[in-house]
């Protein structure tokens, strides 16, 4: 990919996002640039954009917030869109084609947004080779996407550290990049959380390709701080962990901050520590941090809708791979759950789910046909076998993140994507192209698969697959829960004989603790609108620092039990709650004002289910 390889634009008069968007706005000229890979290519003469405008507004029916353009109208203002767009959804279509091209963009405090378009249903690999090579990472950080590390496939010779823009395609290498060559270092996302502007990179650990010897430092990548125009570079004062630390997992916490797993150190053992990097501080910490029941090498480490870290899989100093799921709070200082086992087979896969939990996909080590290859962890820790696909199906696991509480499965054979109110995968009829042959695999964002694809002659390929686009700043499909539960996704399996979560001709009926979330959708004020029986479930508002506050919890209890219907109004940090026509009555606990929301429903405690039905959500 080149600056100039299907290089479009179009322009669009918003707010700047600094001003909040606020009654008075300062407006802004911002030019819109549209990119797709040269290797799967948008005709500009002939090519035709919907674009598709999100933010904190209410679209209304006579006038949705969507503009129609023909790209090569090149300066084209697209008056249509709201002030306060937040985000834009570009899909493009050409008459000479029957693929679509599709590309999400947020829209940033400053300067042009840059959507990148990718065919719907099929694989396209970004135009640069980053090197065939070993051992290396694969790694997403904001709209930034790094491959770092490993040595080449020859052997001996460094590999440059490449580093890719998701919103143009553009993929470069670093003039310096690495300070410590590393094999199987982890690439995470660094930055203190409300920050504005490009995302950070912390490579972390590794081993030495030539000792094997396991590294006790991290390097940070910085953008737009280089010797190469705005691509930046690292830092080359590096962070000192710890303790040296390889084949370990790492997640960012909803502080920003870094959690190295487990991995093995200096003797090569399998290690039960944890290790902290803060992206402000610059340093790391194991002091306050909780230890892995079970040592472990080559764990899948991930963070849950509630902000808890889930530790699976991973390697004992056997060889064996490890049944034990391990639980820590948000701050990974003590566990929560007592640590539970489950099945284990010759490839694994875990993500987290939307509503709550996770989902795993174990590949068993022969093909015994009653093995439970896909399971469910719910938010409260059960293990729940969904219905398996069946172990001959499955040469390979490679899972992703998608919207809609929707993740997605590469089989070796079929793409296939969770059905989360059946609990069950089903395969994408239409997605032919093949899938990731190696497991360094990423989620560019929940509706983007990325890999590196060493297959060609040429050398090695990012590698992408959209097969869904979803804005978290995108209008509620209102009215919820009404013919059935779109739109929402469970933090368990549902509709289970004997289960906590079901949807009936009522409504979506929750035992207690259980919980359902609008799915993918953020917001900042907000009014929500519920129908109830009684007792009525909790509303749960959950911010993106993993914090909740349950309306109708201890934290903000009813003024009176709603009989018939639940307002509730979110402004700034004021909640204010109404049970059916009596008096609104302002929670006791407020939220942080500038931290965005998503709304769930949760069953209240007691022993009876609690129905919610016709849940409206609206931006304000």
């Amino acid at each position: 990919m080149t600056p100039r390889s299907a290089l479009l634009l179009a322009g669009a008069l918003l707010c700047a996002v600094a001003t909040s968007c606020s009654k008075d706005p300062t407006f802004e000229d911002r030019t819109v640039y549209v990119y797709a890979p040269r290797a799967c290519p948008v005709s500009q003469s002939d090519a035709f954009s919907v674009v598709y405008a999100g933010g904190d507004f209410q679209p209304s029916a006579d006038q949705p917030p969507t503009a129609k353009l023909f790209l090569r109208d090149v300066g084209s203002v697209m008056t249509e869109l709201p002030a306060q767009t937040r985000s834009l959804l570009f899909d493009v279509s050409q008459q000479s084609e029957t693929a679509a091209w599709r590309g999400l963009a947020e829209v940033g405090s400053s300067g042009p947004i840059n959507v990148l378009v990718w065919p719907s249903g099929q694989t396209c690999n970004l135009t640069r080779s980053v090197e065939n090579r070993v051992d290396s990472t694969l790694g997403v950080f904001g709209r930034g996407i790094m491959v770092a590390g490993g040595v080449t496939a020859g052997g001996g010779v460094v590999p440059h550290t490449f580093v890719g823009d998701l919103g143009t395609g553009i993929v470069e290498p670093l003039a310096l990049g690495l300070g410590t060559r590393r094999s199987h270092p982890t690439i995470t996302a660094f930055r203190e959380p409300g920050q504005d502007g490009a995302v950070s990179a912390l490579v972390a650990g590794g081993q030495d390709p030539d000792s094997k010897m396991p590294l006790s430092t991290a390097e940070v990548y910085v953008p737009n701080a280089g010797q190469r125009g705005d691509i930046g570079d690292f830092e080359r004062t590096r962070i000192e962990l710890s303790s040296p630390r390889a084949q370990h997992g790492a997640v960012v916490l909803a502080t920003g901050e870094t959690l190295l797993v487990g991995g093995v150190g200096n003797g090569g053992q399998p290690l039960t520590t944890m290790d902290l990097v803060d992206p402000k501080t610059r340093q790391s910490r194991s002091d306050g941090i909780a230890l892995l029941a079970v040592a472990r090498s080559n764990p899948i480490v991930l963070r849950l809708a509630n902000g808890e870290i889930l530790v699976a899989s991973g390697t004992a100093a056997s060889g064996a791979l490890i049944p034990t799921l391990e639980w820590f709070a948000p701050d990974a200082s003590r566990p929560t759950k007592r640590p539970i086992d489950l099945v284990t087979g010759r490839q694994e896969g875990f993500v987290p789910l939307e509503g709550g939990g996770a989902l795993a996909v174990i590949a068993p080590k022969d093909d015994a046909a009653d093995f439970k290859t896909v399971w469910v962890v719910s938010a409260d820790g059960t293990l729940e076998a969904a219905t398996p696909i069946p172990p001959n199906e499955l040469d390979v696991v490679r899972l992703f993140e998608g919207p809609e509480g929707a993740p997605l499965l590469w089989t070796g054979k079929h793409w296939m994507r969770w059905q989360p109110w059946e609990g069950a995968f089903r395969t994408i009829d239409d997605a032919t192209s093949p899938g990731p042959s190696t497991e360094a695999i990423a989620s560019g964002d929940k509706g983007l698969a990325l890999w590196i694809d060493d297959r060609a002659e040429a050398g090695a390929f990012i590698a992408g697959f959209r097969f869904a686009t979803r804005s978290r700043f995108g209008p509620a499909p209102n009215p919820m829960l009404i013919a059935g539960p779109g739109g929402m996704a469970p933090d368990r399996l549902a509709d289970q004989p004997g289960g906590a979560i079901h949807f009936t001709d009522r409504g979506l009926e929750l035992g207690p603790g259980a919980s359902a979330f609008v799915t993918d959708l953020t917001f900042a004020d907000i009014d929500i609108e519920l129908d109830v029986t009684t007792p009525p479930p909790y509303v749960v508002l959950r911010g993106d620092d993993a914090e909740e506050l349950e309306v109708g919890g201890v934290a903000c209890a009813f003024g009176q039990n709603a009989t018939r219907s639940l307002s509730i109004q979110r402004r700034g940090a004021q909640i204010t709650v109404r049970a059916d026509d009596g008096e609104p009555r302002i929670c006791p606990t407020s939220l942080d004002a500038g931290v965005r929301i998503a709304v769930g429903l949760r069953g209240a405690s007691g022993a009876d289910p609690t129905i919610g039905r016709n849940l409206r959500v609206i931006r304000r």
